[in-house]
């Protein structure tokens, strides 16, 4: 699953290159499609009163995007554990793919109403699983 975003001027900074603190609005909107693309296959964690939390962000930077380039960002389920799950996101210029940023995001599922730790749903644990998702799926 990828998540396209054309770089205009307001994502730039004096510089003339994206202003860091812009990927995790980037990183933010590909995850939102990642689960959109889940509930599509029928899996709702609204529907268990579920919500998920940003517990963690990694960014390492590896090369500038500039005005006009666009960037595809692609999520991948690294590890699911009892309460959380890592996902590992990578962004690349669509130009020549070169990888402009990757890290991890650590979720944590959480209860809405409590806003408390709450297993991993066996339906998502099994849905992420079977999407072929690489990574390890073990506690």
């Amino acid at each position: 699953m990828s998540t396209i975003q054309k770089i205009r001027y307001s994502d730039c900074d004096p510089q003339g290159i994206v202003f860091n603190g812009n990927y995790a609005r980037y990183w933010d909107d590909a995850m939102t499609d990642w689960f959109d693309e889940l509930e599509d296959d029928g899996i709702s964690l609204s529907e268990l009163g579920i919500d998920v939390v940003t517990a963690r962000l990694e960014i390492d930077f590896k090369s500038a995007a500039t005005l006009r380039d666009i960037l595809e960002t692609s999520v991948t389920a690294e590890k699911l554990g009892n309460t959380s799950m890592t996902l590992h996101i990578e962004t690349a210029k669509t130009s020549d793919n070169a990888v402009v940023a990757v890290g991890k995001i650590v979720c944590v599922f959480v209860d809405r109403e409590r806003l408390r730790p709450v297993p991993v749903p066996d339906a998502f644990r099994a849905a992420v699983t079977e999407s072929g998702e690489p990574g390890s799926f073990g506690a």
